[in-house]
């Protein structure tokens, strides 16, 4: 015997759905998941950002201080 195959099933709020399920959806429903699934690529894509923009900051920063920007001189007492 051969083994069904299992249709993908996509998890919308912690429920499975298979893709006939999503095409007998409304077309305001579908919509609703189009961009609810963008949002959930933009928000993914800006924590992306944040943290290349965190570790860029950070260098740049290190380089001041390399080059003596920012940290307090050292005085010698008289």
């Amino acid at each position: 015997m051969a083994k069904k195959k299992e249709e993908p099933k996509v998890n919308i709020l912690g429920k499975e759905y298979t893709q006939k399920d999503i095409d007998d959806m409304s077309p305001e429903v579908k919509a609703m998941l189009e961009h609810r699934q963008d949002l959930m690529n933009k928000i993914q894509r800006t924590n992306f950002n944040l943290i290349q923009m965190q570790f860029g900051l950070k260098a740049f920063e290190d380089g001041l201080k390399e080059n003596g920007i920012g940290e307090e001189q050292n005085q010698e007492a008289a």
